[in-house]
């Protein structure tokens, strides 16, 4: 805390500079509707954990400024003031894809000019908190420190709290016109972190409506972790068209305390089997990264870069010896307390999952016309499992992978693009209701199709569309609750995008996609499970707008409308969640404090307080947040 406030101390003293965090608009930056996140706001159909109906982050398909970066927890925002999801169009020429799409974090810039920004938040719910980011050249255009620290209570619509306490600070330095390099550190600590109720039903039925915001699980029953990311990126030219780039990191999500609060068996009434399960301490840690040395020449009028890539990850996990607490019946959002008992911890699982690949990349463009991508790589994975009382066991794999894509702009505003690519990624992890808790099955092969286009209606306003087919190996619950292998699960849909500015003061981010998820496989064709795999939409649509009033310049108005179609909510295919809508508005009124640009930010979710059910692969249902308000105030000292 000390932190927080020695920082806002300097940005009340500090003289004016330039705009940082009041200027932060998703809408504004996006450039699709595919997922952009700018600061604390986001928008777009797809986040790091959906992406076409998949997580590139449980995939391993983060990037931090295009390097290779095996994420195990997040980190704070000024380190990674915002992130794209990379798929269509916007994959194009990036070296390397992959079938999940890519989450791709901006590492922190500090720039030439200082900028100390503040943000203070109230709500939802009653939640407050306090962020400042300061960005300060120390030797103009050579060396520069990025400073930040937050501090909030957040309050969730199960009516369960937190405290979040981050501090990061990056250094960009420059010796040479050619050389970049970015060491950064970030950790953010999360206590006090009530375990929500999660439900699961006994029939082909949703469980009965309960009252939002009254927390009914056990206030003992508080979660502490800490997240920790820290590494450096180095950028070189070194001249006559070669360049390097290279990156390492540490990332290290531990568990202190974990509970799981289950309602298991619910009944239409909403009697249920309360129980819940208590975790020692656990630890998720990856050291990964990255080096890339590119060559880039000219053939005629092909301009031609080929890439020589390595990268590589040693991963540990340190998890299970839970303890598991028998409640016996409980009855769904009514709030039943109880002594927190003693808990008797069992020993560990651990396992070690070590990766390197080599590969070679290309990338051309014929003038303004063609661009043509391949890659291939060589990839060596293994993992070691190590249980309780039982000798390691492990796996092993070493495949070849490729990519191949293009792009041909048929005019200034019409582009049409294609690509292959095949991955090695990881499947998941079981979740709290599995026998095998917390275990992840070894890395799964994967591939995708996609082709489609992008037309420029103008030039401020995009249309993109196109069509993918990925394919993977389906990692569920089977009839016994064990995480592992079920059949092979296959999206094929049609994405489409529209972005950019339609009129005057106003900027549109709409999208739409529309797709068939498909399982197919020996427990599908036996009865076991249906067809259409759990937690799974057939259709997602968003309209977000940002209008700015044209007589007061200062004041702007902002609406997302997100849609999804009805979502499968049993294994069985029997019980599927009903299609719905939310509506959330906002206003912008930008202003100064003194000579310091600020805007005050009102928001309100969930317009018509529309009550829903939520629920993912593990069919767990927990309830969407109820009407909600939020009102923000960022200003750039």
């Amino acid at each position: 805390m000390r932190f927080v406030y020695a920082a806002a101390l300097l940005a009340v003293i500090a003289t004016p500079a330039l705009a940082q965090r009041a200027d932060d608009n998703a809408v504004k930056s996006a450039e699709d509707a595919f997922g952009t996140n700018v600061g604390n706001e986001n928008i777009g159909l797809y986040q790091p954990f959906d992406v076409r109906g998949f997580s590139a982050v449980d995939a391993g398909n983060v990037r931090i400024d295009g390097l290779y970066f095996d994420r195990q927890t997040d980190s704070p925002t000024l380190i990674a003031p915002g992130n794209t999801i990379r798929v269509g169009i916007s994959a194009q020429g990036y070296p390397l894809p992959a079938p999940t799409g890519i989450a791709d974090y901006a590492l922190v810039r500090v720039g030439d000019r200082r900028v100390v920004s503040t943000i203070a938040n109230y709500g939802p719910f009653g939640a407050a908190s306090l962020e400042v980011d300061a960005k300060l050249p120390v030797s103009d255009g050579k060396f520069g420190i990025a400073l930040g620290g937050s501090w909030g209570r957040f309050i969730f619509e199960t009516g369960a709290d937190e405290v979040d306490t981050t501090a990061s600070v990056a250094a960009q330095w420059r010796p040479t016109d050619r050389v970049e390099i970015i060491p950064f550190f970030g950790r953010t600590e999360v206590r006090n972190s009530e375990a929500g109720p999660a439900i699961f039903v006994a029939g082909a039925f949703l469980p009965p409506e309960v009252k939002r915001g009254r927390f009914y699980g056990q206030t003992w029953a508080d979660q502490h972790s800490i997240g920790t990311n820290y590494g450096v990126v180095g950028d070189a030219d070194l001249g006559g068209g070669w360049r390097l780039r290279a990156g390492l990191f540490r990332s290290v999500f531990e568990a202190k305390t974990g509970f799981a609060d289950l309602f298991f068996n619910t009944q239409p009434n909403g009697v249920a089997d309360h129980v819940i399960i208590a975790d020692p301490d656990q630890q998720f840690g990856s050291t990964s990264g990255e080096i890339r040395l590119s060559k880039s020449f000219a053939t005629g009028a092909l301009r031609n870069t080929v890439y020589l890539v390595g990268r590589g990850r040693d991963q540990h996990r340190r998890y299970g010896g839970s303890d598991v607490l028998d409640l016996g019946p409980a009855l769904i959002g009514t709030p039943a307390p109880i002594a927190k008992p003693a808990f008797a911890f069992g020993p560990q699982t651990r396992d070690r999952v070590r990766q390197t690949t080599g590969a070679v990349a290309y990338r051309g463009q014929w003038g303004s016309l063609f661009e043509v991508s391949a890659g291939l790589q060589k990839t060596h994975y293994r993992k070691t499992v190590t249980e309780p009382g039982q000798a390691p066991q492990g796996g092993r794999d070493s495949p070849w992978l490729y990519n191949v894509g293009g792009a041909y702009h048929a005019s200034e505003r019409l582009a049409f693009y294609g690509g292959y690519t095949t991955g090695l990624e990881e499947g998941g992890v079981a979740p709290s209701n599995a026998v095998n808790k917390d275990s992840a099955p070894p890395a799964i092969r994967t591939k995708q199709v996609e082709g489609g286009f992008r037309y420029s209606i103008t030039p401020d306003l995009k249309l993109v569309a196109g069509v993918f087919d990925v394919r993977k190996p389906y990692n569920n619950l089977d009839q016994a609750n064990v995480f592992r292998r079920l059949g092979e699960e296959r999206h094929r849909g049609v994405e489409i995008s529209l972005s950019g500015q339609v009129a005057p003061g106003l900027n549109l981010v709409a999208g739409t996609v529309l797709q068939k998820p498909r399982v197919t496989g020996e427990e599908v064709a036996a009865g076991r499970i249906g067809s259409r795999p759990v937690g799974q939409s057939s259709r997602a649509t968003i309209i977000g707008a940002d209008y700015q009033l044209p007589n007061i310049q200062a004041l702007s108005v902002n609406a997302t409308l997100t849609s999804y179609g009805d979502r499968m909510a049993s294994s069985d295919n029997k019980l599927s969640i009903p299609a719905r809508f939310v509506l959330d508005v906002g206003a912008r009124y930008k202003f100064k404090i003194g000579e310091a640009p600020a805007t005050l930010r009102f928001s309100v979710g969930n317009v018509f307080d529309k009550f829903g059910w939520r629920t993912n692969p593990s069919a767990v249902f927990v309830t969407n947040a109820q009407r909600r308000f939020s009102l923000s105030l960022a200003a750039d000292f």
